[in-house]
Order: structure tokens, then sequence, then C-alpha cells
């Protein structure tokens, strides 16, 4: 019977909830927002497949990094859509082509971040983009299962942990899936995202209908955050549009077993790795970078083959994955020590207390500060 004495020890992916033949396991949400698995006694049949299942805690053989590429898609219009280079909908586009479906993390009605399924571009599109909170994976696993069984061709696209679920879940039944985990620094916590978007809703007096956690309003290298309201007007560009990007970056709202990821090496546990191609101006300095450029690491053979699969929409450059490695290729995340404290003002005064506590009661004025600086060339050449 899975037992979580220290939170380091689970990512939330679920799939111990979901592998219970007794659906004794669900997934219940604490004090910070996170998910974890609470076993009822009276269901469970101390069968110890939940422990089995589970990969977080057990040592895991993750295949070698075989290639490394920089890619961009060839089409504005996906690049458009896009976080990076386009890999996602160029990968999804090929699988829906082939009549199968696709998994990823996308906003529902109410505006939380839970993984879903898609058959149509349509369905699909909802996915794309960055998404700078943990996922609810619901019965997702289940559901690729079924597909799987019914021989559809799937693409499941995650957090490192949450591809680990799922393969760790099917117990080698993999045939016909495509496994896709993304270059994560930590996932947030869901709670403080919707806490989140309730301070700006009532700072604006509307209610939010859309989020892009990295527009490309501003060009690939600027990570600037955007709130759409129902009446279609957009909030950016200030200390508390932005709010939600030092929160992530601080890492003080991540979850506890993000600073003990065993996924944070060259070593993946899915077929693909997509993210950031940061460094790439340096490297191939003509790759026209501004306009988003993916780092795909190619893990598995049935990667590669989903790989030369989309080779022809793409631009394509093989590099060192050493010159343009980002530190979640090298090792976790470090935790925040504030976190506790922050938790602490969070859950007896609120959101945007704890946060003027965290940030500092003039965090208003250092951002328009910093934010004149930048735009004030003539500041800089003074102090230079």
């Amino acid at each position: 019977m899975i037992e979580i004495s220290h939170k380091q020890n689970c990512s939330g992916c679920s799939a111990c909830a979901s592998a219970c033949p007794c659906h004794a396991i669900t997934m219940e949400v604490d004090a910070t927002g996170f998910s974890y698995p609470i076993v009822n006694q009276s269901k469970c049949i101390d069968c110890g497949l939940c422990d089995t299942i589970c990969p977080f805690t057990k040592e895991q053989i993750l295949p070698p990094l075989q290639t490394c590429y920089a890619m961009q898609h060839k089409t504005a219009e996906i690049l458009k859509k896009s976080t990076s280079g386009g890999v996602f909908i160029g990968i999804s586009d090929k699988v829906l082509q082939e009549g199968g479906v696709v998994y990823g993390a996308a906003f529902d009605d109410a505006m939380v971040v839970r993984h879903m399924r898609a058959q149509t571009v349509e369905e699909r599109d909802t996915m794309c983009g960055s998404k700078y909170v943990q996922s609810d994976i619901g019965d997702v696993f289940l559901q690729v299962k079924e597909d799987l069984k019914q021989n559809k061709p799937v693409l499941f696209t995650g957090t490192p942990c949450q591809v680990a679920g799922l393969r760790s879940f099917l117990r080698g039944k993999t045939e016909g899936l495509i496994t896709c985990d993304l270059i994560c620094h930590g996932v947030p916590s869901p709670l403080l995202f919707k806490e989140h978007l309730a301070f700006l809703s009532a700072k604006k007096r509307k209610k939010i209908t859309g989020y892009y956690f990295r527009p490309k309003h501003w060009g690939w290298h600027v990570h600037r955050e955007m709130a759409v309201f129902e009446n279609g007007r957009q909030y950016h560009s200030t200390c508390y549009s932005d709010l939600w990007r030092n929160i992530y970056y601080s890492r003080v709202a991540t979850r506890e077993s993000c600073s003990n990821c065993p996924y944070s090496s060259l070593y993946r546990p899915g077929d693909l790795t997509i993210g950031d191609c940061r460094g790439i101006d340096k490297v191939l300095p003509d790759f026209g970078s501004d306009a988003g450029v993916s780092l795909v690491l190619v893990n598995t053979e049935v990667g590669r083959k989903a790989f030369e699969a989309v080779c022809d929409v793409f631009k394509i450059a093989e590099i060192d994955v050493q010159e343009v490695i980002q530190p979640p290729l090298k090792a976790p995340s470090k935790a925040n020590a504030s976190a506790p404290a922050f938790w602490g003002n969070f859950n007896k005064h609120g959101y945007k207390k704890a946060l003027t506590m965290y940030f500092g009661k003039h965090f208003v004025l250092k951002y328009y500060l910093k934010k004149l600086w930048k735009m004030c060339p003539i500041l800089q050449w003074l102090k230079g």
C-alpha cells in the first residue's frame, strides 16, 4: 500500500490511483494546492500494485540521449501559436492525420489546467503554449490505455514525471504510443494560480476567459504574461500581469518533489524531449531565433521515427546539447527556503498579503524602475 511519508517523494502523477483495481486511491489536494494519493483502507486489498507502479522512488533504467536538434516550424502562423519552435504542433499534426489522438495540458471552461484528449486540430490547438502550473491528470492514463487497446496512434505530452507515470502505469504495453516530455523547471501550485486569476479579475472587475504564459507579442526572448477578459480586453506589461512569472522563477510555490526530481538529467523518460533552445543565437546566429526555436532530444527509436516523420515541415540543425543545455537537464531546481513561510502567510493572510511579504512592499515600484532602466539606454550608458 502506497504511503507518502515525505512529500518530496510524490510528484502527483496519479499512476497509483489510476492503477488501483479496487478504486481505493483518490488524489486529494493539500493546503498548498497539490494533489497526493489517499488510500481508503476499507477498499484496499493490499495487493501492492500502487507501490509497484510508483515510478518516483524506484531506480529506473532511462534511455540515453541519441541526438539533439534545434527545430523551427516553417509555417509562420504555427510559430505564433507555439511557445518555442512548433514541435508539438508538427508531431501532433502527423498523429491526427493518421487517425490518432493527442493528450496534453489545456485550460478548461473554469480556467483550470487539465490534461485533455484531442481528436481534432481545434481541440489540439487548446493545448498549444506553455502552462506554468501543474495540470490535473484526472483519468487520462485510463483513456490512453483504452486508445492503445483500440490500436489508435497516441501522442502524450507532459512533464517528465507525468510521462514516467504513464509508462509505469501501462507496464510495457506501449505499442502505438509516442511520449514527449518537457524540459521542466518545476510545477507551481494550481491553487495559487487560481488565486492569481481571482486577484487579476477583482483588480480589473472582469472575468478572465484566457491566459497566455508566454505569448510572442514581444518576441520569443521576452517573457511577459497576458490575461484576456470576457470583453476581449488584454491585460499585460504591468507588475501585476507579470506577477505569476516572478512566482514561477522564484520557486516559492513549486511542488516539493521538484527539488528531488529524478528526471533532471539527459536520461529522460520520454521518447522525445522538447523545450526552448536557449543559446541558439550564439551557436547558430543565422537560425532566426526571435520567432522561436525548439530544443529536441531524441531519446528512443520511437522518438527517432516520430522526428523523421515531420522533418519536411521544419528547419533543422543537429547541435551539441552541451552548447545549449538548460539547468533542468543537469540537476533539479533548488527548493526555495522561504516557501514554508510563504505558504504560512498565504493560508493566514491570503494571496496579495503573502506576495507583498515575500517580494517586499515596494515590489511595484521596483518593477517599474527596472522596466524604465531597460527602456533607457542613456541611463545604462551613464552607468557604464
